[in-house]
């Protein structure tokens, strides 16, 4: 007698190779991969991907799916600062830290090269050199995202920071 309910031609073959098949997709899916996100992560004005300037803070770990949220401090009793730290898997992607309220975003910082800028830079990318590029010494941005700083290594024009502040 039959358990699995397919025909017995297959001798129930299929049923093994579907199991094994999920266990793959299922192991896969729980890795970290180091070169892709699940969907391209966007550092500009408006912010990072689907968190803006006006999200509140306590909505930040639900504004994007597919990264784990955790939050790393609360820097005193006193004050209400908040630094959540974005992951994918074991991988730090970016520091968001709240104003002194704990109810706004003041800042966040970018620390994997997998997320990138409009013109499509990150980490360790180029810093390109445009007629608009505005740079002091080491720091860099755009007039048209001024919420955009960009640190950068001054004799190979590589980028070693994004922070996103509003102004």
């Amino acid at each position: 007698m039959e358990r699995t309910g397919l025909p017995s031609a297959y001798g129930g073959a299929d049923i093994l190779i579907l199991r094994i098949l999920i266990t793959a997709l299922v192991l896969i899916g729980c890795s970290t991969p180091s070169d892709t996100l699940p969907y391209p992560l966007l550092i500009s004005e408006e912010g990072l991907g689907a968190i803006h300037p006006d999200t509140p803070f306590e909505q930040i770990s639900t504004s994007l799916s597919g990264f784990e949220f955790e939050k790393l401090s609360q820097i005193s009793p006193q004050e209400s600062e908040i630094l959540f730290q974005i992951k994918r898997g074991n991988t730090a992607m970016a520091h968001i830290a709240s104003d002194s309220s704990g109810k706004k975003i003041a800042s966040i910082h970018i620390l994997s090269p997998l997320i990138k800028n409009k013109n499509n830079q990150g980490l360790g990318d180029l810093l390109l050199q445009t007629k608009t590029l505005k740079c002091s010494d080491d720091l860099c941005h755009y007039p048209e995202e001024p919420s955009l700083l960009y640190r950068i290594d001054s004799k190979s024009r590589t980028i070693r920071e994004i922070t996103y502040q509003k102004l």
